[in-house]
């Protein structure tokens, strides 16, 4: 049941995440399973490429299979949401690990 249990899960997050990109895309006659199929191709090309976090390989597959959207506002879409996704979650990682840091060394240790 564990394996379906994260089968699930995984699941669950691509659509999450591919929901936040279709949100985030300019207006366009695409609809969201549409949509999906594109984000999925891109997702396998991605692990199929071994770049890490498919830098470049899933904005590439993203930007050729949506050639009906400007690839300007396509691309900014793309940026905002890989800063939702990677920068954000990295960025408060950082800041939560320097304030355990410091609340550590402010905490007398006992011998």
């Amino acid at each position: 049941w564990q394996a379906v249990g994260q089968i699930v899960i995984s699941a669950g997050d691509w659509l999450l995440t591919a929901s936040v990109l279709y949100l985030l895309l300019p207006p366009a006659d695409i609809s969201l399973p549409q949509f999906l199929q594109i984000y999925l191709l891109a997702q396998i090309a991605v692990l199929l490429s071994h770049v890490p976090g498919g830098l470049g390989v899933f904005e590439a597959v993203i930007l050729l299979l949506l050639p009906q959207l400007p690839p300007p506002a396509l691309f900014s879409a793309l940026l905002v949401y890989r800063g939702i996704y990677f920068l954000l979650p990295f960025v408060l990682a950082v800041l939560l690990f320097g304030m355990q840091e410091l609340r550590r060394r402010q905490t007398p240790r006992s011998l």
